[in-house]
């Protein structure tokens, strides 16, 4: 291997292989100034409750659009702590969606609400707003949409039904880095919006972690209390001496985000908007080769930016089309299949084959590829041109 290539530099070839995701590139990419954020955390001696946390909320909140940030340990604290903090719990029920990840829902039962799922729009595979209006009892207390692959759900139509009907959204963005309605961020448009940082997402920490975003600054205090054991942050110390004396106010959970993390992950926000433009970039390439084929394509509703956390087609044989791929040293995933309610873990709910038919169809056709700022174009190339053959 060259010392550029032990550099991080685009110097990579098809030879190397085509990643979903690649960690080893974005760290050899800002090594130096990742290597310097470890140190100075290590260095200072403030594992915990240091100034890292704050100052990466501080830098999401405003790349982000909006007024506070919370830190948290995964994406999955983040939802599960905006709900707790919104007053969500037993006897209510939250609409949400069944092609997901697993935390979407199991957010929702850990603060001991009902989930109720409602299929989805058959272009974007995101909530299906007219069955949400159907789905709406006297005992729903918040809507949880996703915002899926990076593309938005339809906030609009979402949004308007929570005011009709006097009920909280909680946006699942933790694939959507970036992405908006008519300029406006995802995120912004409900009450919360949730975000994840693991390694494979847009921004991703070096292990586990997550962000919540809100305009109110009572709910941003009140997820900070509950990810934090039920006590204040002022109450922390940060200079390594001795703190105050215990003062609960809440039974929180420990959901916070680490002082590492966080300032690894404010190293990457600088590269953030780079490595997007180059998902866009890699997505508009695949799209514009591939339209003459057999391979259904991803949508961009208009007015909206997808950020293609992963670029998702269509195929008639995926089998056959995974293996062609793998033997080219192409990677591909099956993302979040079977959907939610084929998973033996909620089989308890008794939902059957067919009762959410678009995820169904969805889940039994699609394919992820490469699509991240790792992916060279002589990769790229190698992907349209094995793709190209096997979908001719």
């Amino acid at each position: 291997m060259t010392s550029e290539r032990r550099k991080g530099t685009d110097l990579r070839s098809p030879q190397d292989g085509v990643l979903m995701s690649d960690p080893v590139w974005e760290y050899r990419s800002l090594k130096r100034e990742i290597d310097g954020a470890i140190a100075g955390v290590l260095e200072r001696g403030l594992l915990d409750w240091g100034p890292e946390v704050p100052a990466f909320e501080e830098a999401f909140a405003r790349w982000s659009g909006v007024a506070y940030a919370v830190g948290f340990n995964s994406g999955m604290a983040a939802l599960k702590v905006a709900l707790k903090a919104l007053g969500v719990g037993p006897g209510d029920e939250v609409i949400t969606v069944p092609n997901s990840d697993i935390s979407t829902t199991s957010a929702i039962h850990h603060v001991g609400a009902k989930s109720v799922w409602v299929d989805v729009e058959r272009d974007t595979m995101t909530m299906d707003p007219v069955l949400v209006e159907e789905a709406i009892t006297e005992r729903t207390k918040a809507l949880l949409p996703v915002h899926l692959y990076g593309h938005p759900a339809d906030m609009k139509a979402i949004c308007e039904l929570a005011s009709k009907y006097r009920l909280f959204v909680i946006e699942d963005a933790c694939l959507a880095v970036g992405a908006s309605i008519d300029g406006r961020p995802v995120g912004r448009w409900g009450d919360v919006g949730c975000f994840s940082h693991a390694p494979s997402k847009h921004l991703g920490a070096c292990g586990s972690a997550g962000t919540a975003v809100t305009d109110d600054e009572s709910l941003a205090e009140r997820m900070r209390l509950l990810a934090g054991y039920g006590e204040s942050r002022q109450r922390k110390t940060c200079d390594g001496k001795a703190g105050q004396s215990q003062h609960y106010v809440a039974e929180g959970f420990n959901e916070r985000m680490d002082e590492l993390q966080a300032s690894i992950l404010s190293v990457k926000l600088s590269r953030l908007g780079e490595w997007v433009a180059a998902r866009r970039a890699n997505a508009g390439a695949y799209s514009d080769a591939f339209r003459a084929t057999g391979i259904r394509l991803p949508i961009e509703r208009p007015g909206c930016r997808h950020t293609y956390r992963n670029y998702i087609i269509r195929v008639s044989r995926r089998e056959r089309t995974q293996r062609a791929l793998a033997d080219a040293g192409i990677a591909s995933g099956q993302v979040y299949v079977p959907p939610l309610h084929l998973q033996p873990v909620y089989r308890r709910l008794g939902h059957k084959r067919g009762a959410y038919p678009v995820t169904e169809e969805a889940c039994a056709t699609l394919l992820s590829v490469p699509v991240g700022p790792h992916v060279s174009p002589a990769q790229r190339k190698l992907v349209i041109r094995t793709l190209a053959r096997l979908e001719a």
